[in-house]
């Protein structure tokens, strides 16, 4: 008889583990990258700050490709904060180079561009968050320069003259490139609020070194 009992609990326990294991991995399928979180309310994404900078090290595998790793113009994936300008952003989110910040990295083929913003990748056309592309082949996003701006809230501003957007160096929410989605038009992309399948701390995802 206490068996019998004991074999219903074992079944409803298997059934919530088996749920809960769903649900992460439906979290996981549905989250949206690269992602946003600012902690500290400055304005600036917490993963390309020196405190709380996060390199892509949450990832399914590692690069071996030495090349990107020693291209000072590319950060890999694990790589240092630099901040020669001394602005308080890593130079690799302020260059225009798919230098992956935050959680999400992801790099199947092993080629040191996370899978999302390589255009030879399957990932690259799937995903719904911000994207990479670089037709004229100068190791910058093309929704970052003058001639392909793409910025669905703003005009190219480039006070620096480097050539590149400056919403794309500050850190700010500043959306570039396709999918740029705004429900209540506050000029803030939906996926990057508080709550959104792009905001790093809805995702448990808080920035910091791993």
């Amino acid at each position: 008889m206490k068996s019998l009992n004991i074999f219903p609990v074992f079944i409803i326990a298997l059934l919530l583990l088996n749920s809960c294991g769903t649900t992460d991995s439906q979290q996981e399928e549905d989250a949206v990258y690269p992602m946003y979180v600012d902690e500290n309310n400055n304005g600036i994404n917490d993963y390309v700050e020196q405190s709380t900078h996060e390199a892509g090290s949450i990832a399914t595998s590692i690069s071996t490709n030495s090349k990107l790793m020693q291209d000072q113009h590319f950060g890999g994936r694990g790589h240092n904060f630099i901040d020669q300008d001394g602005d308080g952003i890593c130079d690799y989110a302020q260059n225009g180079s798919p230098t992956w910040h935050g959680p999400g990295f992801v790099d199947d083929n092993n080629n040191g561009i996370c899978d999302y913003w390589d255009i030879s990748h399957a990932r690259h056309q799937r995903h719904e968050g911000m994207r990479y592309h670089d037709e004229n082949g100068n190791n910058m996003n093309d929704y970052f320069e003058r001639e392909t701006h793409m910025g669905p809230d703003h005009n190219f501003v480039d006070q620096n003259g480097d050539g590149i957007c400056d919403y794309a160096q500050d850190g700010s929410p500043t959306w570039h490139g396709p999918g740029f989605t705004d429900a209540n038009q506050n000029g803030t992309c939906d996926y990057w609020e508080e709550g959104g399948r792009g905001h790093g701390h809805g995702h448990g995802m808080g920035g910091g070194n791993h």
